[in-house]
């Protein structure tokens, strides 16, 4: 089965004024997914034309909005649902705000899916207008020899733990010789 559409909350808070909060009202469009309980609201919002003008504004939740993290998605699963939902051509973004901005009290996911035509400044993927800045390392010479020295130690008791491994079974006397 796949995604259905559903009653939004824009919907439901026009109909009951039911919803609260600045985002949630204005939720317009909704889809679920009965055989995993997911639940994808979207609203459209205007942004500067640098950004394209307009981006998707996408939360993911799942049925029951568990507060404990019970309720997490890997990557992949929201890359599945913005694929499916919002296509394959689009970017999104999930946003990891400054600590005086975070809100966390249940497990909603926030994405923002950018128009077709919207590229990043920057990824993972070379282009022409991004190069990376030489900073230096972030370990001085004497952190790295102590590090080297932690690995060596490492090493040294992984390979004594494993010939007390062998030498134990070697010991043990087979059961058909007893």
């Amino acid at each position: 089965m796949g995604w259905i559409k559903a009653i939004s909350s824009k919907h439901l808070n026009d109909k009951i004024h039911c919803y609260h909060g600045t985002w949630n009202p204005e939720m317009d469009r909704c889809w679920i997914r009965e055989e995993d309980g997911l639940c994808v609201q979207s609203r459209l919002i205007r942004v500067p034309e640098a950004f394209g003008g307009k981006v998707e504004h996408v939360t993911i939740t799942k049925k029951g909005l568990s507060t404990d993290g019970s309720g997490g998605l890997t990557w992949a699963e929201k890359q599945q649902i913005k694929d499916e939902l919002f296509g394959e051509n689009r970017t999104a973004v999930e946003v990891f705000p400054k600590q005086k901005m975070l809100v966390d009290i249940c497990d909603v996911y926030h994405l923002w899916v950018f128009d077709k035509k919207f590229e990043l400044p920057f990824g993972i993927h070379p282009k022409q207008y991004t190069k990376a800045i030489n900073r230096g390392y972030n370990i001085t010479p004497d952190e790295m020899c102590t590090l080297q020295a932690y690995y060596k130690k490492r090493d040294e008791l992984a390979a004594a733990a494993k010939a007390a491994e062998l030498s134990e079974t070697a010991e043990v006397p087979d059961e058909a010789e007893t």
